[in-house]
């Protein structure tokens, strides 16, 4: 997970690359909080020039459940002749980016995670 100013702030290992982000994260200790409730997302607050009360979410793709904390985009048929909908994909991708690109900035600082690593998850160091 990353937020919004690139830094990582939930990291799971033991998925492998071919496995779907939805996929991983179902089998995640993090998506399993996040679904049954119990992950402690910050109080529900407004956002800055609104009145309603919304509650912190992470951005998944299409292929994400819907959740109270996971927003995703409409699907292509349902945003297909509505513009606001679309406008909405537009942005919701747009924000989504945020992790790609950071993914990519890793991957140039740290070489090796342009392949697989061949290591067992259970040899490695859980201290970061």
């Amino acid at each position: 997970m990353v937020d919004a100013n690139y830094k990582f702030i939930a990291v799971d290992i033991g998925s492998f690359g071919r496995e779907g982000d939805s996929e991983i994260f179902l089998k995640s200790n993090m998506g399993k909080k996040i679904l049954d409730g119990s992950f402690g997302f910050p109080e529900a607050k407004k956002l800055p020039g609104l009145s309603t009360i919304l509650p912190h979410v992470i951005v998944g793709d299409e292929a994400f459940r819907l959740h109270t904390h996971i927003m995703k985009p409409y699907t292509r048929q349902a945003s297909k002749d509505d513009k606001t909908k679309s406008i909405f994909n537009y942005r919701l991708s747009r924000a989504r980016r945020v992790t790609e690109n950071a993914f990519g900035l890793l991957s140039q600082v740290f070489r090796v995670f342009y392949q697989p690593i061949n290591i067992e998850p259970s040899t490695c160091d859980d201290s970061f």
